[in-house]
């Protein structure tokens, strides 16, 4: 590959390879039903670094096959990726299997969120670089990018937090996949970065942070596969715990689709003044029947 280091066609040349075992592994333990995402995802980026490698050697680096190639791939790899931190988000409830559906409505709420964010940052920078042809389809997706790797922190951090409440220790798969994605994420955030670039941009292989922290991801996520999973702990949640409570409640209502009738509290000051009207009541009663005895 002319024109590129060592270091560059090392990682272009094996994260295929430890994609394909990742794919391959998941086969073997049985987990493509539970992480079909993260599979379709890693075969994707298998088959895009495929057609990147074919654009580089046909066209050349700065052609705009090359340049649109990557830059339309990389804004499918990211909207792929808020796919799999779904599947991730989901399997870390998976010991709460009532507070699945609330977990899938909130995620599915910051994922459109995210989408939204990502469209207005589109039309702005499509609108705002109006005299630099093509310069606007990098800024957008570089930009996009940068917001899904803010939520791949997010879920790691979410899962260090509540990995007791959870039952998601480090040992667990989930962690395992969670801390793969953050770890690439905050190193692809601190490449970006333009206080930090402008600082130590000189330090050799500084460019090559972010495909070197993918490439750990994937040595991450093949020795998580590679090793058996361990026996699933006990979860011990205080019986006062909202987190019980939430979880019992959807289980009852299960998932057949009924509804609850939410009535309107009645407000403070009118159920005072009743409960004391009751009481009044009570003591007239309880006076005119002693008259008579």
């Amino acid at each position: 590959m002319p024109g590129l280091t060592f270091q560059a066609t090392l990682i272009w040349v094996s994260c295929p390879i430890l994609q394909l075992l990742c794919v391959y592994l998941l086969y073997r333990r049985k987990l493509l039903k539970q992480f079909t995402f993260l599979a379709s995802y890693l075969l994707f980026l298998t088959l895009l670094n495929g057609i990147r490698f074919v654009s580089y050697r046909e066209f050349g680096l700065s052609s705009w096959t090359y340049y649109s190639v990557y830059w339309i791939g990389t804004a499918l790899a990211n909207i792929a990726a808020i796919a799999v931190l779904y599947e991730i988000f989901c399997a870390g409830f998976r010991p709460f299997a009532g507070l699945q559906d609330l977990a899938r409505i909130v995620f599915k709420w910051a994922a459109g969120s995210i989408l939204f964010t990502g469209f207005v940052v589109f039309m702005s920078n499509s609108a705002s670089t109006a005299g630099a042809p093509y310069h606007w389809l990098a800024t957008s997706v570089h930009d996009f990018e940068r917001i899904v790797g803010v939520m791949e922190c997010t879920l790691l951090i979410f899962l260090f937090i509540g990995s007791q409440h959870l039952g998601v220790s480090m040992r667990n798969r989930v962690f395992g996949f969670a801390l793969g994605f953050g770890l690439e994420a905050f190193c692809r955030l601190l490449v970006f970065s333009p206080l930090l670039t402008s600082h130590i941009r000189r330090i050799p292989l500084w460019s090559q942070l972010a495909p070197m922290a993918y490439w750990a991801a994937l040595l991450i996520w093949v020795g998580y596969l590679l090793k058996p999973e361990p026996a699933p702990e006990s979860i011990h949640i205080p019986v006062t715990s909202p987190l019980l409570r939430w979880n019992e409640v959807a289980l009852q209502l299960g998932h057949s689709g009924g509804k609850v009738a939410l009535l309107n509290p009645e407000p403070f000051m009118p159920r005072v003044e009743r409960m004391v009207e009751q009481v009044l009541q009570k003591e007239i009663v309880e006076r005119r029947q002693s008259r008579i005895t």
